[in-house]
């Protein structure tokens, strides 16, 4: 037997011993972190076409069919103005849902294979999810109000041009599409993929940092950019304390139904009333907070100091 021989085979057996070993603890073999930066990058180019394409074939068969068909058809899908026809206002942000809901579909799966490999699900009861979803209301309405208030939303041109759009439709189909589809989307996409997959290659708080950037670079405006980053930051958090993707997604529609609405009710509420909610939503948010975060903890530290 050559030297040779004998050192290719003492390899094999190091390469199964390694292997052995990662099936054994669940882990995976080392990637190298350009190829998944390459990977993650490439989800996101995949999610990103599939949600162009549904959205584009959707609307050209709209614009072709819709005058073919004619009758209630034709009214219902399309509007004529001055300017020539277009697609009903409440047809058109319903594509953009289906485009939503389409692409999270395509990546679901991996989404769920990220979501149960690397971050593993732990004990949280119903009183997680409650105080959960009340500190997530509180949130995007205190930060509302202060956009409201303050004026930075009339500082973007950007974000106005995205609010006519996000309001052009009725308030059920925009409650439906951006409080339900989109989120249900974008979870996928985000913390599913993205954010797990930054988790195999950095440790501490800079996966939570980079995937919350992007997510703010995602909404393409900064005022939706630095309330994306805040919510982010707080659904990863979430996400951390309980490994179900699940709660992602009731988070961020959450926060997408309640600024959604109180743009709605704002104008009705007044200046006194509109910090009246402030003020009650932020005392709600804290208790929230302190119940989740604070006080389970100092009863683990006082039972251990027992033992």
């Amino acid at each position: 037997m050559t030297k040779e021989t004998r050192s290719d085979r003492s390899d094999d057996k190091k390469s199964t011993s390694v292997k052995q070993t990662a099936a054994q603890t669940g882990a995976k073999e080392p990637i190298k972190p350009g190829k998944l930066v390459f990977r993650l990058f490439l989800f996101f180019l995949m999610y990103m076409a599939y949600k162009f394409l549904a959205d584009t074939i959707l609307r050209l068969a709209t614009a072709v069919l819709a005058p073919s068909i004619g009758g209630a058809v034709e009214s219902l899908l399309m509007v004529y103005t001055d300017d020539g026809p277009d697609i009903n206002p409440d047809w058109s942000v319903i594509i953009t849902g289906i485009s939503f809901v389409a692409a999270g579909l395509m990546i679901r799966s991996k989404a769920m294979e990220y979501d149960t490999k690397y971050s593993p699900k732990k004990e949280y009861d119903k009183k997680f999810v409650c105080l959960t979803g009340l500190i997530t209301v509180s949130i995007a309405i205190v930060l509302n109000i202060l956009i409201y208030k303050l004026g930075i939303a009339a500082l973007s041109q950007s974000y106005e041009e995205v609010a006519k759009n996000q309001y052009s439709c009725s308030f059920i189909v925009g409650l439906l599409v951006y409080g339900f589809m989109s989120p249900f989307s974008e979870e996928f996409m985000f913390r599913g993929i993205l954010y797990n997959g930054l988790k195999r290659l950095y440790v501490g708080y800079a996966p939570l940092i980079m995937c919350s950037a992007l997510f703010a670079i995602y909404h393409g405006n900064g005022i939706q950019g630095i309330y994306g980053f805040l919510a982010s930051v707080f659904i990863i958090l979430s996400y951390e304390k309980c490994g179900d993707i699940r709660i992602c997604i009731m988070i961020h529609m959450l926060f997408n139904i309640s600024s959604y609405a109180l743009t709605y009710l704002a104008g009705g509420l007044g200046n006194a009333g509109l910090w009246a909610v402030f003020g009650v939503f932020l005392a709600l948010g804290a208790a929230g907070a302190y119940l989740i975060y604070y006080k389970k903890d100092d009863k683990k530290g006082s039972a251990d100091d027992k033992t």
